[in-house]
């Protein structure tokens, strides 16, 4: 079967077509902006995060002096005990060594000697005194001479005579030094 229009032809309109290139560049432009908004709003949100991490680290680094002051705050006292530690320690070390020494040169001592003086610096020993005779210093020196696991060259400096409230004395100067290791 064949089928014939019998309408009037009518004239179509023909529109021209689309410029296609027109429709690439909007739909570029619209996805341009849209890549630009998302990511100026990703990029703000980052610049937001990394300020807050800022704040948060300073405000750390804040605490963190503060415990670094305090540390070293501690470490100062800790040397300061440290150092009256060793001053204790070496007090106790030599406490005995004086009172040895006073305690041999008080047996030494014979009856009618009297010492004036009596100075110790650093190892050397110095004996001041007066006896009513020679022969008393020299049983002092003797004595002393006897502490030999304490002290070692006992000296005779100085002994004279001469006279106190018009009593006829010995006047007598004696070194000695402590060995090594004992007081």
């Amino acid at each position: 079967m064949i089928k014939i229009n019998l309408l009037p032809h009518e004239e179509r309109i023909r529109r021209k077509p689309l410029d296609t290139t027109f429709i690439f560049l909007a739909v570029g432009a619209v996805v341009l902006a849209g890549a630009m908004a998302w990511g100026w709003f990703w990029l703000s949100g980052e610049v937001n995060r990394v300020q807050a991490d800022i704040a948060q680290t300073q405000i750390d680094l804040r605490k963190f002096d503060e415990l670094a002051k305090q540390v070293e705050r501690f470490r100062g006292e800790k040397q300061k005990l440290q150092d009256k530690i060793k001053v204790i320690e070496t007090l106790v070390a030599a406490q005995s060594g004086p009172v040895r020494v006073l305690d041999e040169v008080s047996k030494a001592l014979p009856s009618e000697v009297w010492l004036t003086t009596f100075n110790r610096t650093g190892r050397r020993l110095e004996l001041s005194g007066i006896a009513f005779s020679p022969f008393q210093v020299a049983d002092f020196m003797k004595n002393l001479g006897a502490a030999g696991d304490l002290l070692q060259s006992v000296d005779l400096v100085i002994s004279e005579s001469t006279k106190v409230e018009d009593v006829p004395v010995q006047r007598f100067t004696i070194t000695a030094d402590l060995k090594e290791g004992k007081a």
